[in-house]
C-alpha cells in the first residue's frame, strides 16, 4: 500500500504533517512550529523518523498564496519552498502544492453529517460549480467544477484582493477609515483576520474614540463578553461575507456554497448565520437566483489535510 505525506502550512508558523494512503483514513497527524526554514526541515525529519522512516510515494503540500509554475508562492511563512526544496528532503519526485482554499474545496464532496452545516436553501444542484470561500488569515476563494465523470475539478481564485464595495454611506465611511490608514481596501482588508481588526479599528475613528490596536481574537473575546463596539464590527464583515458571496455565486452561477475558514472557526457561535442570510438574499432582481442555492458551513477539522489526501485517490 503506497503512503503519502501531507502538509499543511495554512496557519504558518504553525505545520501540520500527516501520513495517508489510499482508501485509508488520514493518520499519524502531528503539529509542530516552523518560523524559519531550518525549523519546518527539522520538524519534518522528526516527523518522518517518528514514523519508522516509511517509504513515501507522494507528497502533497497546502499553504496560503497563489499557484505558479514552481509550485506555490506562499505567503506567512517567511522562507521559499518550492517543489525542489521538497523533493530534497523527502527524496520524492511526486510533490502537488496547493492553495489551502484549493485544498479545503477538495474536502468538500466527502463532507457528511456533522461536518457540514447547511444555513440557507434547498438541494444542491448536482452538475452546478460549488463555491467555497470564507475568512482566513486572508480571505479564500475556490471553486468545484464537476467533471462529468462523478469527480471534481478544483479552480483557484484570488477573490480575496478584488476591491471593496460599499452598499451605503456607513459603509462608505467604514471603508474610508481603512484606506486611510492602509492606502488601499480590497475585500480583504475587510474580511479576514485583518479584516475584523480594520472593522473595529475604524468603528472607533468614526465615533471619535481613540481605537485599540486589538487583534481579531481579542475583538472576538470582547463580543463575547459583550462590548458593543466588538459585535458591531463582526456584524458588519459578516454582511460583507455575504455579500462576497452572493456576488460569487451569480459569477459562477454556483449550485450551492461553502463558507470554511479559521476566522469562522474561531467566531463559533458568534456567527449570525440569520443576518449573513439576509444580506446573502439581497440582490435586487436576482434575489430569486440565490434564493434557492444552499449555503453550508463546514464544521469540520484539518480540512486542507482531507483535501490534500484527495489528490492521491
Amino acid at each position: 500500500m503506497s503512503t503519502v505525506l501531507l502538509c499543511d502550512l495554512s496557519l504558518a508558523p504553525q505545520v501540520v504533517f500527516a501520513l495517508s494512503a489510499p482508501g485509508r483514513a488520514i493518520y499519524a497527524t502531528a503539529r509542530a512550529r516552523a518560523a524559519d526554514f531550518e525549523a519546518f526541515r527539522d520538524a519534518l525529519r522528526l516527523f518522518l523518523d517518528a514514523q519508522d522512516k516509511p517509504v513515501l510515494d507522494g507528497v502533497a503540500v497546502a499553504a496560503r498564496g497563489w499557484e505558479q509554475a514552481d509550485g506555490l508562492h506562499p505567503i506567512g511563512i517567511g522562507f521559499p519552498l518550492d517543489r525542489e526544496t521538497i523533493r530534497e528532503l523527502t527524496g520524492v519526485q511526486q510533490v502537488s502544492f496547493v492553495n489551502n482554499f484549493v485544498a479545503r474545496a477538495l474536502a468538500v464532496p466527502h463532507l457528511r453529517g456533522e461536518a457540514r452545516q447547511q444555513i440557507h436553501g434547498g438541494e444542491r444542484h448536482a452538475e452546478h460549480a460549488l463555491a467555497v470561500l470564507g475568512p482566513h488569515y486572508g480571505l479564500g476563494l475556490a471553486a468545484l467544477v464537476a467533471d462529468g465523470l462523478g469527480g471534481w475539478t478544483a479552480l483557484h481564485g484570488e477573490g480575496g484582493h478584488v476591491d471593496m464595495p460599499a452598499r451605503d454611506e456607513h459603509e462608505w465611511r467604514i471603508l474610508e477609515a481603512i484606506r486611510r490608514k492602509d492606502g488601499y481596501v480590497m475585500r480583504e482588508s475587510c474580511i479576514s483576520m485583518a479584516g475584523l481588526a480594520n472593522i473595529h479599528h475604524a468603528l472607533h475613528t468614526l465615533s471619535g474614540v481613540h481605537p485599540p490596536d486589538l487583534s481579531a481574537p481579542e475583538i472576538i473575546t470582547l463580543a463575547r463578553g459583550g462590548d458593543v463596539a466588538a459585535r458591531q464590527a463582526i456584524a458588519t464583515m459578516t454582511l460583507w461575507l455575504a455579500d462576497l458571496a452572493s456576488d460569487v455565486t451569480l459569477i459562477l452561477g454556483a449550485g450551492g456554497v461553502y463558507l470554511s475558514g479559521a476566522m469562522l472557526d474561531l467566531m463559533d457561535d458568534l456567527f449570525d448565520a440569520d443576518l449573513f442570510v439576509s444580506r446573502f438574499l439581497d440582490k435586487g432582481p436576482r434575489s430569486a437566483y440565490v434564493r434557492n442555492v444552499p449555503v453550508f458551513r463546514t464544521r469540520a477539522a484539518d480540512l486542507e489535510l482531507a483535501g490534500l489526501a484527495t489528490l492521491f485517490d
